[in-house]
């Protein structure tokens, strides 16, 4: 394995990871044979149902043992296993530049990573993209070992979100942001709909962010949902932003729009976020199990094995 992939999976993981496989909620319609249950109906070992023979079917679906009994022709129909579509979009927002020592983006990274391998392994093609407030780089979807490299060597070259330019002047000018506050800022509403226009076959979809977007995102989500696609939030916070370290007279930056803001941090404040970022994440949550999407909320310093031998199976993203 080459230095690329060590430094996204571990060798010891990887034969821990080569137990599971992605689950699929729904089945899907492949384009080549593979591991999944298809929609299809085809010619494998796993039997589905009778139909009534037609002209022109081939004689060597018949079951002779209906029509000695009823003299009628039935066809024996099987479960084709085919390959499927996975798309992991993992967020590059300036937000995911968080977290110490591991930031969310380089969770994300590692996550897409092994989520990747997962599929390679189930001979699923799998493509990745980043976005923030658009889809910024895409790796097209692809099958095979060779392909694996590729999707590895795109996560490595990611480039690191950018942060916002320290802000000078008076508070009132800095609450406007920068010019280019839409450039790094999440804008997941554009991107769900930025993906479902080119994207028409349903599959597999992981989403990979902290979804810290104020925009109505969850109508889209919806709409994927749908038109059958199955859905995955693999919802990343950093330890600091759940158990923030803070204290005294502040000066707090937006990373992604740059606005800044005075505020005095004490007891109250802090059980007020507390209050807000659990009711933030439960929403989250409570829409998803309401929707049929996949949902966990992982920090980004926990294990992977934490996340793929216990959270993606607890959640039903892998098997």
């Amino acid at each position: 394995m080459g230095e690329i992939q060590k430094s996204l999976l571990d060798p010891v993981f990887l034969r821990k990871l080569e137990r599971l496989r992605v689950q699929a909620r729904r089945a899907f319609p492949g384009t080549m044979r593979g591991e999944r249950r298809s929609t299809r109906r085809g010619a494998s070992v796993e039997f589905r149902d009778f139909r009534k023979y037609e002209a022109g079917d081939d004689f060597r679906h018949v079951d002779w043992s209906i029509f000695a009994r009823l003299e009628r022709l039935m066809l024996r129909q099987f479960v084709e296993e085919e390959d499927v579509r996975i798309d992991i979009l993992i967020d590059q927002s300036r937000s995911m530049d968080f977290g110490s020592p591991i930031s969310k983006s380089d969770f994300a990274r590692r996550a897409a990573a092994a989520l990747a391998f997962l599929a390679v392994g189930s001979l699923d093609r799998v493509g990745v993209a980043a976005f923030d407030s658009t889809l910024r780089a895409r790796l097209r979807a692809m099958r095979g070992r060779s392909h694996l490299h590729s999707v590895l060597s795109f996560l490595e070259g990611l480039e690191k979100p950018a942060r916002p330019e320290a802000l000078e002047g008076s508070a009132s000018e800095s609450d406007t942001g920068t010019a280019n506050e839409s450039e790094g800022a999440t804008n997941l509403s554009a991107v769900l709909r930025s993906y479902q226009k080119s994207n028409q076959r349903p599959g597999i979809l992981f989403l990979i962010s902290d979804f810290l977007d104020p925009g109505d995102y969850q109508k889209e989500m919806k709409l994927l949902a749908q038109r059958g696609f199955d859905v995955n939030l693999l919802h990343v916070l950093s330890p600091e932003e759940l158990q923030p370290q803070l204290k005294g007279d502040l000066m707090l930056v937006d990373s992604e729009t740059g606005a800044s803001r005075e505020i005095t941090v004490n007891e109250r404040l802090l059980a007020t976020y507390h209050s807000a970022l659990s009711k933030y994440t439960t929403s989250v949550e409570a829409f998803c199990r309401a929707n049929g999407l996949g949902y966990t909320m992982i920090t980004a310093d926990a294990s992977f094995e934490d996340l793929l031998l216990k959270r993606l199976v607890e959640g039903r993203m892998a098997e």
